[in-house]
């Protein structure tokens, strides 16, 4: 008698075993995670707790978790659990105790092709620290200032007679596109010696530019599905480089930081010696501080990294600062009447160190509003809880592979608690009290804190100053015209990616 063939193979009953299995598997997973986990005592919504796919959803298919933070912390308190192995706390005691000098939570870091090996990827902080104390004069004042008229002022004076040539024309502006040419070529001169020549551009229709932010949406997806995105980057990087030109930009522009740096690597001291570059300051280190050359593959990545960290971030800020500005009659007239003041003449030019005294204080409460309102990398800064755990938001938090904890700078930036009616543009609320004045910059956290705040912000304060003073003083700028409200909705995208563009045109100032 003939079996039934569906009764002779194991298939079928092979493949329920195996669905039983990881049924059960993910099923224990689950009931570990929501009641046996470390971490399950926080409160927080219940399918963060059990996937990371929660947190996923809302940083690829909406704006970014970060937007949805204030509403769980006003629901579940100060300290809550948005993935299973993580918490966020809102409170600035436990943020300045996270992230202050010395501090004890190493960074959790997510594999990046780009930026791993840059002093953004080192864990622990003793390595950080020797990177950055490796590369602190570099982004000093006095570094700063001797460059500024040979390098940053050169760049200016050239975005400023690009918009003169594109107002004679009367055409629209792409203000995005224009600020991240001038902040990409500043960067790319002041780091590497490297021309883009981005400012040049008919319009600032520069397609390297354009390209430099093609890697954000990416790097986003890749915290989430690492693995698939590292047999995807094993692929496009041994494709053929005309098709990583093409279809790759951020790939082929590693692979040119690349070549940049064995050019250094190979011709020490070949650059001008008045504007040493940041792989000068790397190639020379100073040997009693037990300094020492890294690698060219950090070099790459630390190439990588004052790209994507000095190009976005400062021109996002220039945008809202404009933005704003236009959009007051109020805050406009006041800012232009001091700037009339100071400049009595439509083409004269001041330096940053002027703009730092008196008779600029409007600019500086405009930019420092700025500041608070970009954010420069809004989101959330996972560390490891050190051995011991820590306490924190009023609670234990334990010490193990399973417990990190994180606080963003959108959260701090924009608690009422700190700053009332938060996300109104307010210069006023830093022309106050100097003591007034100090809480307030204590409770703004834009280039975060500690041993890892940033390390351009000397940069990013310098060029914010200069390019507003003179482009408003020489220009009058409309921009509500021909952008909306929902063009400057932004996505957390590492930084803020704003949905649309920043259009509108310039007409040069009478005199």
């Amino acid at each position: 008698m003939d079996l039934p063939l569906l009764d002779v193979l194991p298939f079928p009953r092979t493949i329920s075993s195996i669905v039983l299995i990881l049924s059960l598997l993910f099923l224990s997973r689950l009931v570990y995670r929501l009641y046996f986990h470390p971490l399950a005592r926080f409160p927080g919504p219940k399918l963060a707790a059990a996937t990371s796919l929660y947190n996923a959803y809302y940083d690829i298919m909406q704006s970014g978790l970060v937007k949805r933070l204030p509403e769980l912390h006003k629901y579940y308190g100060p300290i809550i659990r948005i993935q299973p192995n993580q918490l966020h706390v809102a409170d600035l005691e436990s943020y300045n105790q996270i992230f202050k000098v010395g501090t004890q939570f190493d960074k959790l870091w997510h594999n990046n092709p780009f930026l791993t090996g840059s002093l953004q990827s080192l864990e622990s902080l003793p390595e950080a620290k020797k990177r950055k104390e490796f590369l602190n004069p570099f982004f000093s004042k006095v570094t700063i200032r001797n460059v500024e008229r040979y390098l940053l002022r050169a760049k200016l004076d050239q975005f400023l007679q690009t918009l003169q040539d594109v107002a004679r024309k009367g055409n629209v502006i792409d203000f995005s596109l224009a600020f991240r040419c001038l902040t990409a070529d500043t960067i790319m001169d002041y780091c590497f010696q490297q021309d883009l020549d981005a400012l040049h551009e008919d319009n600032f229709e520069s397609a390297t530019v354009k390209a430099f932010s093609e890697g954000f949406d990416m790097a986003v997806m890749s915290t989430y599905f690492p693995k698939i995105f590292a047999l995807l980057n094993v692929i496009i990087f041994s494709l053929p480089e005309y098709m990583q030109e093409k279809y790759f930009a951020p790939v082929y522009g590693f692979k040119t930081m690349q070549r940049r740096v064995q050019h250094f690597r190979s011709t020490p001291n070949a650059t001008n010696t008045k504007i040493p570059t940041m792989f000068d300051t790397m190639l020379s280190p100073d040997r009693s501080k037990g300094q020492v050359t890294p690698s060219e593959r950090d070099m790459v990545a630390d190439g990588c990294l004052m790209i994507a960290a000095g190009t976005d971030t400062t021109a996002n800020a220039l945008g809202l600062a404009t933005w704003h500005i236009t959009g007051s009659p109020k805050i406009h007239e006041r800012l232009v009447k001091e700037l009339t003041t100071a400049m009595p003449n439509r083409d004269d030019t001041v330096d940053s160190t002027a703009l730092e005294g008196e008779g600029f204080e409007y600019l500086r409460a405009v930019v420092k509003e700025t500041l608070r309102l970009a954010f420069g990398v809004p989101g959330r800064m996972p560390r490891r809880v050190p051995k011991g755990g820590a306490q924190l938001s009023g609670q234990f938090v334990p010490y193990g592979v399973s417990s990190y904890v994180s606080s963003c700078i959108y959260v701090h930036n924009t608690s009422a608690a700190s700053f009332p009616n938060p996300f109104a543009f307010d210069p006023e609320r830093w022309l106050c009290a100097p003591e007034t004045y100090k809480e307030r910059e204590k409770r703004m956290l834009s280039f975060s804190r500690g041993s890892r705040a940033c390390i351009g912000i000397n940069l990013a304060y310098t060029s914010l100053h200069l390019t507003l003073a003179h482009l408003f003083r020489r220009f009058e700028v409309e921009v509500h015209s021909w952008t909306t409200e929902e063009d400057m909705e932004w996505n957390d995208r590492f930084v803020p990616v704003p949905k649309g563009k920043l259009r509108g045109i310039v007409r040069e100032r009478a005199s």
